[in-house]
């Protein structure tokens, strides 16, 4: 059922509101005048809803109580670490890479050609 603006401001009720979609609480929002920055997320401008129709007296106070509470962002902290993460595998790998070079390098049986090649690497990777 399509959402109708007018029917929620002669009605409006927390379970209505908990079932719109961002865009239609949105409209609410501009209906009611209540100033919001468009990249909010749903809940937060929810909420502001809420508190600007507890706060005109068209819901009851308890509303805010049982609403529920917009949860911290942590999304910033987790892309951090994620990132962190990825590049503490990164480093292990090149320090794996690195070390079966260099055992490559050490083996037994190699010809004096590829030894100094070797050794070239070994001077190259300590450089890097």
């Amino acid at each position: 059922m399509p959402f109708n603006l007018d029917k929620f401001v002669a009605s409006p009720s927390v379970e209505e509101l908990d079932s719109l979609k961002k865009s239609e609480i949105v409209k609410v929002a501009k209906h009611y005048g209540i100033e919001f920055q468009p990249l909010m997320r749903k809940d937060e401008i929810k909420r502001y809803v809420l508190e600007y129709l507890v706060d005109e007296s068209i819901l009851p106070s308890t509303v805010l109580e049982t609403a529920i509470t917009v949860p911290t962002d942590n999304t910033f902290e987790l892309k951090r670490l994620e990132i962190e993460m990825n590049k503490e595998i990164r480093l292990k790998e090149i320090e794996r890479e690195m070390k079966k070079k260099k055992e490559k390098c050490n083996g037994k049986g190699k010809k004096r050609k590829e030894k100094y090649k070797c050794k070239g690497r070994q001077k190259n990777m300590n450089l890097g």
